[in-house]
Order: C-alpha cells, then structure tokens, then sequence
C-alpha cells in the first residue's frame, strides 16, 4: 500500500460523517435515538479494501454503502417486541421500524447511483443471513433453550460483522487474505461486544445481557462468576489481537490494529480505574 493510499483516522471518520449526513432527518431525531457506528469496524473495513488495490474514492462509497445497511439494521435492533403503553412510546417505536427502514435505503441509491450493482448484492444477502442470526438469537431466548458459547458467538458474530465479512468474501484477492480479514472482524467484534457488556454490568449496574445473561442462565452461576468470566474473555480477546497486530504485515496495517486494540485496551484499564474508587 502505498502512502498515498494509507487511510487515516480523519478519512474514517469523513466516513462516518457522510453516513450520518445522508441518514439526517430532524423529525425521526427529535424522537429517536440514532445508534453510534463502531469506527474500529469502518476503519478496518477501509483498510481492507485499500490492501486489495481499490482506489480511496471506491473504497469510500463500499465503506459509507455498508455503514449505512448498518445502521439500518442496529435502529431495528432497538424496536421492542411488545406494543408500548403510551401513544408516544408507541409512536417512538413506529418511527424507529421506519428510520431503519430508511437508513437501509440509502445505500440502494449511493450504489446505484456509483454503479456499484454487485455491492448491493453482496450486501442484501448479507442483510437476510444477519437478520437470520438474530430470529435465532431471539427465538433460542424466548424459548429458554441455553446454547454453548461457540454457538452464542457464531450468531453474535454474524450479526455484529455479517456485512463486513461478506464485503471481505468477495472483494478479497487470496484466500489466505479472506480468511484472515474474516477472523480479524469476528474477533475485534467479540472484543468489542465483550468490553460493552462488561460496562454495562459493571459500570452502569444493569441487569446482564447477551453472552453474560446466558453465562448467567448457567446451573449455579453467580453474578461474580459472570463477571471474572467475563473479564477474563475481554483480557483474552485483547491479547489475541495484540498477537496479531505483531505479526501483521504491510506496517500500516499492522499500526491500524494496534490502535485499535490500544482503544480496547484503554477501556478496560478505564473501567478497572473506576471499579477501584467504587
């Protein structure tokens, strides 16, 4: 890659700026919360399609294409399963189903319009195999029915990269490539999932969710359990990408990663910090 080519934080977060422009209504933020983007995810995403030869302008349609089918699908993430009691509860709910719908849309037209039309292929197939995962996830949840935690993490994952991974499987130049982006995304993605429900039960005292509600659903499981298991998985995961961001090759990307995991690294030294003084 050459130095021309090296993405940098500020071309990332241009990204994420343009998503957020072309998602902008003033109605649906008046009454709905718009959920952040994970720069980590992007910034990978771009590096990726640069090492494969993919000029800056290509890569940042493919980027800003693919945030935006995300945020689409994290809104509808946020929609309950169950009519609200008040008629604005329920009108906030209505217009989070629509914001996601409209979020997805955008994308259509940003490929369309730059003729990207395998994109939009890749892309919702994607969407189907992501929305899949999570009736799984949710069916498996209301059913009580415990899985094992590769499984958890298999579903988690697709949800979390399903998008990112498939850009990967069809842009990729190697197979060897593939495989390792592929591995790259899934593992930065549990990091990340791992540390934000740390946080949750830890920092901001609330009922446990995902990976620690089922470690928690466990026979004899207990909340301090959950929590070293749960610390220690974060701890684990970093050290891994730590590991990879050594053997990395070209340096820019290995550079890439290490930032990211001193990222991941920070928040939990952060939430160590704060369970001190507590």
């Amino acid at each position: 890659m050459s130095r021309e080519q090296t993405p940098t934080v500020e071309e990332v977060r241009n990204i994420i700026e343009q998503i957020y422009k072309r998602t902008t209504q003033s109605y649906v933020e008046k009454y709905v919360d718009v959920p952040a983007l994970s720069e980590s995810r992007l910034s990978l995403l771009f590096h990726f399609l640069l090492e494969q030869g993919m000029n800056k302008e290509r890569a940042t349609i493919l980027c800003t294409a693919t945030g935006l089918v995300q945020l689409g699908l994290d809104m509808h993430e946020l929609v309950t399963n169950t009519y609200e009691k008040t008629e604005a509860a329920e009108r906030n709910r209505q217009l989070t189903v629509l914001a996601g719908d409209y979020y997805s849309s955008r994308y259509y037209q940003l490929l369309a319009e730059a003729g990207e039309i395998k994109a939009v292929e890749v892309l919702s197939g994607a969407v189907q195999r992501v929305n899949e995962a999570k009736m799984r996830l949710y069916i498996a949840g209301k059913d009580g029915r415990l899985f094992s935690d590769e499984e958890y993490w298999e579903l988690r994952n697709m949800i979390d990269t399903g998008l990112y991974v498939a850009i990967v499987q069809e842009y990729a130049t190697r197979e060897d490539t593939r495989q390792f982006w592929i591995d790259l995304f899934r593992d930065t993605a549990t990091v990340e999932s791992v540390i934000g429900e740390w946080e949750h039960l830890k920092w901001q005292q609330q009922p446990p969710f995902g990976f620690s509600r089922l470690l928690l659903q466990k026979p004899g499981a207990t909340i301090t359990q959950v929590l070293y298991s749960i610390e220690t998985k974060a701890l684990d995961m970093i050290g891994m990408c730590e590991q990879m961001a050594r053997n990395l090759h070209p340096v820019e990307t290995r550079n890439m990663l290490a930032a990211i995991t001193a990222r991941y690294a920070h928040r939990v030294n952060r939430l160590k910090r704060v369970i001190e003084e507590l």
